[in-house]
């Protein structure tokens, strides 16, 4: 007995205030069964009932029988089982029970009462319930320094005694208390927090515990390693965790996550939905852990039920980072009514000291907060504004020489930072869509990283199949907006809302793909080649976050850039799984492009000859400026397509005519290549030469899903949507309309990505085979549907009117001239990518109205430029309540030549309006983003 009274108190050991305590887990330590029952044989409790009081200490009372152990009153321990009072769980017990109830003397009572408290020190258990700790309980911390004080409360580093409390349920060693004199300002942030602590928010603080001792009220939280963000500002980046840009982007993207979740709070298994304000938004109060910044000091915040206003009136003192709404300097400093809108004022502003950080580190900030330095009515401030309704010019100022900023990522903060600052609260963006872009610079970070190391990896290791999964992964970026994205941080989150909703797996698969390229570049050259699975797996992985639109896009960039950069190295592409299901496709349209370059070179010596018998064809009938009719094959006849390529009078140069027939049956054999589907052209199957009309006739199979019918006849977009303008109930159906406007888009793409230019796209030239319709109202309907969604486009002119033999396909008709770019018309050559985009929005026009050019613009006067800038302004607005906002938008695009900067009128690729065209490539880029992709999802 002796021997465990001896352990007992050599447990004993002061807390950081010096009052001493026994540690529980030692305690249990000590206090085994066979110790327990040696002092028990040494005591007066009888044999016979030795096994019973074990059983009975054991269970409920091993503090208490501790407590009269080092007392040396253990054998009052039959007074605590008699009077059924042996249970731990009751102490402290007073000096009233201990004298009435258990009978023990006045003297033993007292003893045992001073000396219990040293057993019964507090754990902590991991929630938000209040818990009310007598004064003279003893806290287990071995120290308590303290690293904080605020408006409402000083803050402690607090260590707990691990031989107490076991490290569990959230809390750690070192934690932080934070101590209230008032219990209204303890019980408001209690109040908020218990409620966030639902959430989960890892940018949230959380907090671990709650209680009252000796008159203070304190709460528990994990301990911020190294401090807040204020601290923070005054290190030096290499004595950070903090020393990439990508860092602290993604560092500020959580941060803004938790603001928006605070303005936005849902919780489902509460079935609660709140909305509040920080109101105290600054870097006093965010903390730094881990690489994180975490949003904490919830005193002044407010949660509302969501059916109310977030309006809310001012009560706190001044600060640097206060929206201008919440004080009115010309009265007096009276506070004013903000909303959530102020909270996203603050977070601007911290915003902008991280990103001067990022580009001064710490002697910038320092320098920025004297540059803010202002006198109002002898007070010195370093707000962000300089009045409720003026903004600071010295903060402009500064924001402008950020942006100049080596770092892409800083400018781009500096952007959201521009949004933030708006003096009109009700102009600012919402902390959703702050985080947003947020979120959008750091994935633009860690994706140009990527790319970096990829370059760097193909200049070390040339490989095909490295330059295709580098292509693959600058595909997805393309997609993502990632390449553009100043333009995307001032759209609508339509492009790159999905997507970013599953920010954290794209961040990891992004991380991820890094390690892998950066490995790569570490590798020997023999190790290079032998396993790109991984690789086209993580690639794979990105990939699988995009929407459909996305994908679409995505598809386009890397067609449009392996047919730029590699189509000459498509031969060499042997492996199917190289790059996925496009490989067939890939090699389809690099053929294509090849023949198309070797004509444009005249680089092809010895060309197929596909001519045809002029007495095969017969039965000719016209169709605009082309013809239909039969192609006999022997006993046989098939339907067939005939366009004329005409040469005027230079046919009667022998000579020229040898080169014509060259040149015929060169653009015969390019046109006889296969292609994909998307390409919406017929096959060509030979030409014959018609001295009579002074043209070539390109003969072209019927599309197969019409060539196996009986009578075909075929129609073009400008008869159908003239023989139904005034009859509604005829007009195709909504989705069929969109189905077309999209396939000729991507048809139109197409063809600009192997190297052919339409230059005469118009509805005319748009052509469908329809099959006969029954009789039925069913069959017709039905036929109008199949019909609308399976378009052609023919009259390709490949021409170059610069060479005298070579053919044309103009549109005789002045009609058709509206669908020429009126620049083209002017000026009559350089034919461009854009003036083929401008015919299609006159298209897409038509489309969208159901209605002939001709019919709204009728009456129409002036100039064509003049005509297309009343489409612009006009008519393409009101296509919104026709066929939706993106849908005009992508006509706006076509009509403008919007696919650029707008830049200086002298610069050389600029389109009209001084929009820079950018290289084909971007422009085909463009095109496909800003208006195929849209198209797309439509039908999806």
């Amino acid at each position: 007995m002796d021997l465990l009274r001896s352990k007992i108190k050599g447990l004993r050991r002061r807390n950081a205030m010096r009052r001493p305590y026994i540690p529980i887990l030692s305690l249990e330590s000590v206090m085994t069964i066979d110790a327990i029952r040696e002092a028990l044989t040494n005591s007066d409790v009888p044999s016979y009932h030795l096994e019973e009081t074990l059983d009975r200490v054991s269970r409920n009372g091993v503090k208490i029988f501790a407590i009269l152990l080092v007392l040396n009153y253990q054998d009052e321990l039959r007074k605590f089982i008699e009077s059924d009072q042996l249970d731990d769980a009751k102490l402290p017990l007073s000096v009233e029970i201990l004298t009435q109830d258990i009978l023990l003397s006045e003297e033993t009572a007292k003893d045992f009462e001073e000396k219990q408290w040293e057993f019964i020190a507090p754990t902590f258990c991991r929630g938000t319930l209040h818990r009310r700790l007598g004064d003279s309980a003893i806290l287990p911390f071995t120290q308590n320094k303290r690293i904080g004080k605020g408006a409402f409360g000083t803050v402690y580093e607090v260590a707990i005694d691990t031989d107490h409390q076991a490290l569990s349920d959230g809390f750690s060693e070192v934690i932080a208390r934070k101590e209230f004199d008032i219990e209204r300002d303890h019980q408001k942030e209690l109040d908020n927090l218990s409620k966030l602590n639902h959430l989960k928010h890892p940018n949230i603080v959380e907090l671990l515990s709650s209680f009252t001792h000796d008159g203070k009220y304190s709460l528990l939280f994990p301990l911020a390693e190294e401090g807040n963000l204020e601290r923070l500002l005054t290190k030096e980046r290499h004595d950070t965790k903090f020393q990439s840009d990508q860092s602290l982007a993604v560092a500020l993207a959580a941060l803004a996550s938790a603001v928006e979740h605070v303005h936005n709070f849902s919780q489902s298994k509460l079935d609660l939905k709140l909305i509040g304000c920080h109101h105290d938004l600054r870097p006093h109060n965010i903390l730094v852990s881990e690489g994180r910044f975490i949003l904490a000091d919830f005193g002044l915040s407010t949660l509302k039920p969501a059916s109310q206003d977030s309006q809310t009136p001012f009560k706190h003192g001044s600060d640097d980072y206060l929206a201008p709404e919440c004080e009115d300097w010309d009265n007096g400093f009276q506070s004013g009514i903000v909303h959530r809108s102020a909270d996203v004022w603050s977070f601007g502003c911290v915003v902008a000291e991280v990103a001067t950080y990022m580009a001064l580190g710490p002697e910038g900030v320092e320098e920025f907060r004297t540059a803010r330095k202002h006198k109002v009515r002898g007070w010195t401030l370093r707000q962000f504004h300089q009045g409720p309704k003026r903004s600071s010019e010295a903060v402009s100022r500064w924001l402008s020489s950020l942006e100049r900023s080596r770092s892409r990522t800083v400018a781009l903060l500096v952007q959201v930072v521009r949004q933030v600052l708006c003096i009109d609260q009700l102009e600012r963006p919402t902390a959703r869509e702050v985080t947003r872009k947020l979120r959008l610079i750091a994935v633009h970070d860690a994706a140009t990283t990527i790319d970096i190391t990829f370059s760097q990896v193909r200049e070390k290791y040339p490989s095909l199949d490295i330059a295709l999964e580098h292509t693959r992964f600058n595909a997805w970026r393309h997609a993502m907006c990632l390449c553009n994205l100043e333009h995307e941080m001032q759209s609508s989150p339509n492009h790159t809302g999905d997507a970013m909703s599953q920010y954290d797996r794209i961040l990891e698969g992004l991380d991820r793909l890094l390690e892998d390229v950066r490995t790569r570049l570490e590798q020997k050259p023999e190790a290079q080649y032998l396993d790109f699975s991984c690789l086209m797996s993580l690639n794979d992985n990105l990939q699988s976050f995009l929407t459909r639109e996305q994908m679409e896009t995505l598809r386009e960039y890397f067609i449009i850039t392996f047919l730029d950069e590699y189509g000459q190295s498509a031969d060499q592409i042997g492996n199917e799984a190289t790059c996925g299901t496009l490989s067939h496709e890939i090699r389809m349209r690099a053929n294509i492009k090849n023949i198309s370059n070797l004509l444009e070179e005249n680089a092809v010596s010895a060309p197929i000859i596909r001519l045809i018998d002029p007495a095969a064809v017969d039965q000719l009938i016209p169709f605009g400026g082309h013809h239909h009719g039969r192609l006999s094959e022997g006993q046989a006849t098939r339907p067939v397509w005939v366009e004329w390529r005409k040469y005027g009078k230079h046919g009667a140069n022998e000579e020229t005519t040898r080169k014509l027939y060259e040149r015929a049956s060169q653009s015969a054999e390019l046109l006889a290549q296969v292609k994909p589907a998307s390409f919406r052209t017929l096959t060509c199957i030979g030409f014959y030469h018609e001295p009579e009309r002074a043209a070539f006739g390109m003969v072209f199979e019927f599309p197969a899903l019409v060539a196996g019918r009986g009578s075909v006849k075929p129609t073009d977009l400008r008869q159908q949507i003239a023989s139904t303008v005034k009859k509604r109930d005829l007009y195709p159906d909504l989705d069929d309309r969109y189905r077309l406007a999209w396939a000729l888009a991507a048809s139109l793409l197409e063809f600009h990505t192997v190297g052919w230019m339409h230059k005469s796209l118009n509805s005319s030239n748009i052509v469908f085979f329809p099959e006969e319709s029954g009789d039925s109202d069913a069959d017709s309907q039905r036929h109008r549907s199949q019909l609308i969604r399976e378009p052609f486009l023919v009259g390709l002119n490949h021409s170059r009117p610069d060479d005298p033999t070579e053919f044309t396909t103009g549109a005789a008709e002045s009609e058709l001239r509206h669908y020429q770019h009126p620049t083209y018309l002017k000026e009559g050559r350089g034919y461009r990518l854009e003036y083929d985009y401008y015919s299609l929005g006159i298209i897409l026009l038509e489309i969208g109205f159901w209605m002939p050019l001709a019919e709204f613009t009728r009456e129409w006067v002036g100039s064509y430029e003049e005509r297309r800038q009343r489409l612009v302004t006009k008519r393409v607005p009101r296509l919104r309540q026709h066929m939706g906002r993106e849908y005009s938008e992508a006509v706006r695009c076509c009509l403008e030549g919007d696919f650029g900067r707008v830049m200086d009128d002298s610069k050389e690729n600029v389109g009209d309006s001084g929009r820079e065209t950018g290289s084909p490539r971007e422009l085909k880029l463009e095109f496909g983003r800003r208006v195929v992709a849209p198209l797309s999802k439509y039908f999806a």
